[in-house]
């Protein structure tokens, strides 16, 4: 996405507890303490506030979101509020919300578990208990978070991107997504789906795309074309 931007400063706020130096290589066993306790999208945003915050107090360049995953959930809820040139969102479920992606990422044989560890986490919010690898407190906290709301309260430009083998982010998910802004008449999405590509859009031989598909959203992004 560097690359891809070379008009712009690209500034890449981590996750809470996440260093250069930060020994990670398995990431559900051996993240860091200051993350695991501490993390929650709600903390996330409040970070990412305050970097955009002081970006906009020193300078006036065009600003333009990225985020993919989770963080596709985390730019949504920003775009609303920040009003950027554009936003890109990659391999994220937006129609759904949280706990309904994860839960439609499971083989109906997981459900109860999955189930069973959402009650837990909605009746202790604040809880450190570790479930599927995130605290009781992280999952409270985005069970209910769905980016399409967000989307819908913003009226700059977004671009969806979405590959059709993504096991991770439900294809239906993004496709709700661009019929809930046909449905409103709304004209500032532009939704790109490639069926081959999976979530971090590599093609079934294991080549990575992304390269490519960062280079269109960012002549995308230089003049965001209308949805409708």
């Amino acid at each position: 996405m560097r690359r891809a931007f070379p008009g712009h400063t690209a500034v890449t706020v981590e996750k809470i507890g996440v260093a250069p130096h930060a020994d990670i290589t398995h990431g559900y066993t051996d993240c860091p303490s200051a993350f695991s306790s501490a993390y929650t999208l709600s903390q996330r945003l409040d970070d990412y506030r305050i970097v955009l915050d002081t970006l906009s107090a020193d300078n006036d360049e065009d600003l333009v979101l990225f985020g993919g995953s989770e963080g596709g959930l985390a730019v949504a809820a920003l775009a609303a509020e920040y009003d950027p040139q554009a936003t890109i969102i990659l391999s994220s479920a937006m129609a759904m919300s949280f706990g309904e992606m994860v839960r439609a990422t499971v083989p109906p044989e997981g459900h109860a578990t999955i189930d069973a560890g959402f009650a837990a986490a909605r009746a202790d919010p604040e809880g450190d208990t570790l479930f599927a690898g995130s605290t009781h407190r992280f999952w409270a906290d985005i069970l209910d978070f769905r980016g399409l709301d967000h989307m819908l309260r913003a009226t700059s430009p977004f671009l969806l991107i979405q590959g059709g083998r993504d096991p991770s982010s439900p294809l239906a998910s993004a496709r709700l997504t661009a019929d809930a802004f046909a449905e409103k008449g709304l004209c500032n999405l532009t939704y790109w789906e490639f069926p081959a590509l999976d979530h971090g859009m590599a093609a079934p031989d294991g080549a990575s795309r992304l390269a490519d598909i960062a280079a269109l959203a960012a002549s995308w992004a230089a003049a965001p074309v209308a949805g409708c």
